[in-house]
């Protein structure tokens, strides 16, 4: 086990979350959509349905999606809609500047792949399998 003087502040409060997270991806990760449904999300008002978006690489949790998110994707995938996107490559990253409740956080955030690939020498995977 690691000393404590070794970890992250993230790492001395671990998350169970079964979705995404912005301490999940570090500056950023080519992901290649999977596929999306809903599911219900327990919140701080009791369960709201949400929308997720799955991967295809192998250990990365699915993604809840936002309002800002969902309309990224159109501009990050070049596409007008779920079934277009699906097979898709993005780049999901943590955007410190993300504001909630008053206070500036952080969070995930998706953006075009050709943006980075070149800068993180990312390879893109040509896979496209079905998400039910």
């Amino acid at each position: 086990m690691a000393s404590l003087k070794d970890m992250t502040f993230d790492q001395l409060v671990p998350s169970k979350s079964d979705y995404l997270k912005k301490e999940d991806v570090g500056i950023g990760v080519a992901l290649t959509i999977r596929g999306f449904k809903r599911e219900m999300i327990e919140g701080d008002h009791g369960d709201e349905e949400k929308t997720i978006m799955g991967f295809v690489e192998p250990g990365y949790k699915p993604m809840i999606l936002n309002r800002t998110n969902a309309s990224l994707l159109a501009v990050a995938t070049g596409t007008n809609n779920v079934g277009e996107a699906i097979g898709k490559k993005i780049w999901v990253f943590n955007d410190p500047t993300i504001p909630f409740g008053g206070k500036v956080v952080g969070g995930l955030r998706i953006d075009k792949i050709d943006r980075h690939v070149a800068t993180t020498g990312a390879a893109p995977i040509a896979s496209e399998p079905d998400w039910d």
